[in-house]
């Protein structure tokens, strides 16, 4: 495995022009969408489960920003801010014989302290092994314009905890710009990719 990433630096080392190695003192800042978004897949094997009328499943993210500061030459700290929702919505028969709308909802935010620990920098690549915790908070909200039916929210986070253990690779353009990819589990999903910044 090391010898595969040591030959995709290489690669990538010859391939584009940048020219400012992450080092100490840097900043980095990475905007990302993660997959697969598993409230929404879960969501969306309830809509074909169900019998009711104009029922639809969607959702956003995982979407998040990361900022991290370089604190020694191959170590960095940094904040990680993380959003997603999943809703699935249906027309069914109320209690009274009456058609009514209703919708299940779930949005998740988390905020977590991370550190990184980079064993590849280059002037071009930068692959990292990151572990974050902090505070998430995850609800689950029914809503309906059924008079019958009360409208309930409840709080889906049993311990309040964000965490993310995973590996992660920027690859950069030009001296400032480049993509992110990340490999892990916790928040920002399995997957995750964007745009990342240099400072």
């Amino acid at each position: 495995m090391k010898k595969l990433l040591f030959v995709f630096a290489m690669v990538a080392g010859t391939t584009f022009s940048a020219s400012a190695q992450v080092q100490q003192g840097t900043i980095l800042v990475d905007a990302y969408y993660g997959m697969p978004n598993l409230y929404k897949s879960a969501f969306q094997s309830l809509v074909s489960a169900a019998d009711a009328t104009n029922v639809q499943s969607g959702g956003i993210g995982p979407l998040g920003v990361r900022a991290e500061w370089l604190a020694a030459e191959k170590f960095g700290v940094g904040i990680d801010v993380c959003y997603s929702d999943a809703y699935v919505t249906e027309d069914a028969m109320g209690s009274d014989g009456m058609m009514y709308s209703y919708e299940l909802r779930s949005p998740k935010i988390g905020i977590m302290a991370t550190m990184n620990y980079h064993f590849v920098s280059t002037e071009t690549v930068d692959f990292y092994f990151i572990a974050g915790g902090g505070w998430k908070n995850r609800t689950l909200t029914s809503t309906t314009d059924d008079p019958n039916y009360t409208t309930d929210s409840i709080d889906m986070s049993l311990l309040n905890i964000a965490a993310r253990v995973g590996v992660g690779a920027r690859i950069f353009f030009t001296e400032n710009i480049g993509i992110n990819l990340g490999v892990g589990f916790g928040q920002g999903s399995i997957f995750n990719g964007g745009v990342s910044m240099k400072f």
